[in-house]
């Protein structure tokens, strides 16, 4: 199937994340990718369609009036593409290089997604008791069996993974598994609550993930759901990795330490796009900038912490 198929790559954001799906489309077009893409967007005007436009084969979903977080709205944006194969890439993560060929699942019955490791799992469910050899908690995958079961019409008895997955990057054939797309977008309706708190709801005792909480309850219990495939690809080489940068601040506002690792391939970027003559989404921010590397390291270990503070002392403030 890879190299074969035509696939559209998805992804979602605001006017506060133009630069990051700026420079995701524009890592592609630099790798000399020339998938489609599509772009679920909110609070986009003139300038926000125009900048992401030129890069080619950008068609911008309006989705303003939405009150849920925009990281629910994953499927609803994937069942808008027209090809045979939808990949979904977060905004705030970009391509190293070309990975055309890599971004189908191995056959039309599988999905391009990557479960996480035992040890991972604790990470993904803190204060939750795992069950034995560090699988998804068994409270959790009751309430995720009951609630697929209410909007499939039927469910599995077991679940098919030990551990949850990331839903930062992954890939499907719509045309085999539409219905699928169609189940996790319902699931999701049912669940989350109507209200934007970011990509994380700690008061959800059992989605608290939001759209990756109700994908991997879809993925363990929807009876005709697609397997994963056994080897994730888009983290082996490092010249052609999908990189996310989880967690606060993002890569075009300030680095941290887990993400400086890929200042020169994204600041490489940057400076592509601004070498093409292409309109910016504003003033070239410094922390783009490659003579700022060495600033940019030094404060990393601050940038990194002080999101962590902030939330302690909102605590404490109650």
């Amino acid at each position: 199937m890879n190299g074969r198929t035509e696939t559209t790559i998805a992804t979602i954001g605001d006017a506060g994340y133009l630069w990051g799906i700026f420079l995701l489309v524009a890592s592609a077009r630099k790798a000399g990718m020339p998938e489609r893409f599509l772009v679920g967007s909110k609070g986009f005007g003139e300038k926000e369609r125009r900048v992401l436009e030129q890069l080619g084969g950008v068609d911008v979903l309006p989705l303003d009036g939405v009150a849920r977080s925009l990281t629910c709205l994953k499927a609803h944006v994937m069942l808008q593409a027209r090809t045979d194969t939808v990949a979904w890439a977060d905004s705030d993560g970009f391509f190293t290089g070309n990975v055309s060929d890599l971004l189908p699942p191995d056959t039309p019955e599988e999905i391009h997604f990557r479960l996480r490791t035992a040890p991972e799992m604790p990470a993904a469910f803190r204060g939750r008791r795992l069950r034995e050899g560090g699988g998804t908690p068994q409270d959790v995958l009751d309430a995720w069996r009951r609630d697929v079961a209410a909007v499939a019409g039927g469910a599995l008895e077991e679940a098919r993974y030990r551990t949850a997955g990331s839903a930062a990057f992954f890939a499907l054939s719509i045309a085999r598994h539409r219905r699928f797309l169609e189940i996790w977008d319902a699931l999701q309706t049912r669940v989350l609550p109507e209200r934007d708190v970011g990509v994380v709801d700690t008061s959800l005792e059992f989605y608290h993930q939001l759209d990756e909480s109700t994908l991997n309850a879809c993925l363990d219990f929807v009876p005709d759901a697609p397997r994963v495939q056994r080897e994730f690809k888009m983290n082996k080489d490092r010249g052609r990795l999908y990189a996310h940068f989880i967690g606060r601040p993002k890569p075009w506002t300030a680095w941290t330490r887990r993400s400086f690792r890929h200042f020169d391939a994204y600041v490489a970027v940057a400076a592509w796009a601004a070498a093409s003559g292409l309109e910016l989404p504003g003033p070239m921010p410094a922390c783009l900038r490659t003579e700022n590397k060495r600033r940019c390291g030094l404060l990393a270990p601050w940038n990194t912490l002080k999101p962590k503070l902030a939330r302690r002392l909102g605590k404490w403030l109650g």
